[in-house]
């Protein structure tokens, strides 16, 4: 308890050990409610779907088929596209796909398109060089050795 000091005053030790106590225990609890969660945790998680696609042949024959999209709409579902992973494209994946590039670096445009625009093919061809898999032209122009190298690297992505 506290006692009465010249005007001030004085702990005794069991006040002492009562207040570090309950500073302690307050202390404990408001960081384990206000403790921040992991930055990883801020970013939106692949789509569960993600998990069923296959590996898409696309990185040995350069020809694009529907899991080589449906796994470009995984790399959008980490940016946000909360779309179907059905290998269809459709604007807003196109979109998310972009956003997500960006987050590397990548993509190098201020807008992001909705569409298969040059901007973003060419930062999928950054991507694919930046994993050592794409030595072509950053040209925003899709071709086989483009399509090997964004595939390599969607195929280990995920």
């Amino acid at each position: 308890m506290l006692e009465a000091d010249k005007g001030g005053f004085m702990l005794t030790n069991k006040s002492v050990l009562a207040l570090v106590g309950a500073l302690v225990v307050a202390l404990t609890t408001a960081g384990a409610v206000v403790q921040a969660a992991p930055a990883e945790a801020a970013t939106p998680r692949i789509s569960s779907a993600c998990s069923s696609v296959p590996t898409t042949t696309t990185e040995y024959d350069g020809v694009p088929g529907p899991i080589f999209y449906k796994r470009l709409q995984c790399m959008a579902s980490r940016a946000g596209y909360g779309g179907a992973i059905d290998g269809q494209m459709r604007s807003d994946a196109w979109f998310f796909v972009a956003k997500r590039l960006a987050v590397g670096g990548y993509y190098q445009s201020g807008d992001f398109y909705g569409s298969e625009h040059p901007q973003t093919i060419a930062a999928l061809q950054r991507w694919a060089a930046a994993h050592g898999r794409y030595s072509g032209p950053v040209d925003g122009v899709w071709g086989p050795n483009s399509y090997r190298g964004a595939a390599w690297a969607l195929n280990r992505e995920f």
